[in-house]
C-alpha cells in the first residue's frame, strides 16, 4: 500500500484506496478543462476520467477472479491505477486475458463516450456537453493505447509476456523479456521528457512516468532471476539450511563436520549446560 492512501472500503472483490496523489491529479485535470470549459463541466470531466480509470483496474480484477485469481487491492495514485493480484496467473492464457480486460475496458468507454458526444452534438446539446464526452472518448482512447506498449509493468508487457510464456513455456524467461521491453520504454519516454524540457515545453509528466516504468521493470527483472533460482526448489530441501545446535563442549572441527553432514547450516546455537541459548557461531567463525 502507498504510504498516505485513504481505504474507501471494496469493491469487485478488492479493497479501494486512493492515494493523495490521484486528489492533486484530479485538481490539474479541472484546472486544465477550465480554460476551456465552464467549472461544472470541467468537474463532471474529471469526474468521468478517474472513474475510467476505476472502471480499468476493475476489469482487471473480475477477469482475474474469472480464472481464479483474487485482488488485495485498487489503488488510485498520480499515475493511474493499480490492481494488486493476490497470486501469479497460473496460465498463459490467464495472464493474457488478465492484462487484456484494461486496454478492453477503456477502449470500450472511449467508444461509448464518442458515441454519446456525437449523439449530443446531432441533437444540438451544449458545447460543453460535446466536449466534455469526446475528450473523455479520447483520453481513454489514449490511455489504451498507452497501456498496449510491450513492456512491463504496463498491460502491454503482461500481454507480451503471456506470448512468450505459451510459446517457449519458461514464465521467468517471458517475465525477463518483458521487463527488458519495460526498461527500454521507460528510459525512452524519460528521455523524450526531458528533451521536451530542456526546449521550454512540457515534459514532466513523460519524465515520472518513464521513470517509474523503467524503476518497475528494473523491479521485475530481479523477480525473474530470483524466480528461476527459486523455481521447483522446495521448503524439505532448505529445512537444514539455517541453524545447528550444538553444546559448549563441542570442538570446531567436529562442528563444520557436523554442520555439513546436517546438510550445511549456515550457523549454530550453542546451548549451555542448562539447556539455555548460549549464543550463535557463524560459518565464517568457524573455519
Amino acid at each position: 500500500m502507498l504510504p498516505g492512501s485513504l481505504s474507501l472500503g471494496r469493491l469487485a472483490g478488492a479493497e479501494l484506496k486512493v492515494h493523495w496523489s490521484a486528489g492533486l491529479v484530479a485538481l490539474l485535470v479541472v484546472a486544465g478543462l477550465n480554460g476551456q470549459l465552464p467549472i461544472g463541466a470541467a468537474f463532471l470531466g474529471t469526474a468521468a476520467f478517474m472513474a475510467s480509470i476505476l472502471f480499468h483496474e476493475v476489469a482487471h480484477a473480475v477477469v482475474a477472479r474469472r480464472f481464479g485469481v483474487g485482488t488485495s487491492s485498487i489503488v488510485l495514485w498520480g499515475l493511474g491505477g493499480v490492481a494488486r493480484l493476490d497470486a501469479e496467473p497460473p496460465t498463459p492464457r490467464a495472464e493474457g486475458w488478465i492484462a487484456a480486460a484494461g486496454p478492453l475496458a477503456s477502449l470500450g468507454i472511449g467508444a461509448m463516450s464518442f458515441g454519446v458526444s456525437f449523439g449530443a452534438y446531432r441533437l444540438g446539446l451544449p458545447d460543453a456537453v460535446v466536449t466534455v464526452f469526446g475528450w473523455t472518448a479520447f483520453v481513454n482512447g489514449a490511455v489504451a493505447i498507452f497501456n498496449l506498449l510491450p513492456g512491463a509493468p504496463l498491460d502491454g508487457g503482461r500481454i507480451l509476456r503471456a506470448v512468450r510464456w505459451s510459446r517457449h513455456g519458461d514464465r521467468y524467461r517471458a517475465m525477463g523479456e518483458a521487463a527488458r521491453g519495460g526498461q527500454i520504454i521507460g528510459w525512452a519516454l524519460g528521455g523524450v521528457g526531458l528533451a521536451l524540457l530542456l526546449d521550454g515545453r512540457p515534459g514532466l509528466w513523460l519524465v515520472l512516468t518513464g521513470f517509474f516504468i523503467a524503476a518497475n521493470a528494473k523491479g521485475e527483472l530481479a523477480m525473474a532471476a530470483l524466480g528461476r533460482r527459486l523455481a521447483g526448489v522446495t521448503v524439505g530441501e532448505l529445512t537444514w539450511y539455517g541453524v545447528a545446535e550444538t553444546g559448549t563442549d563441542m570442538d570446531t572441527d567436529s562442528m563444520i563436520w557436523q554442520r555439513q553432514r546436517l546438510g550445511g547450516a549456515g550457523a549454530v546455537a550453542v546451548r549451555g549446560d542448562g539447556g539455555e541459548l548460549a549464543g550463535l557461531v557463524l560459518e565464517d567463525q568457524l573455519w
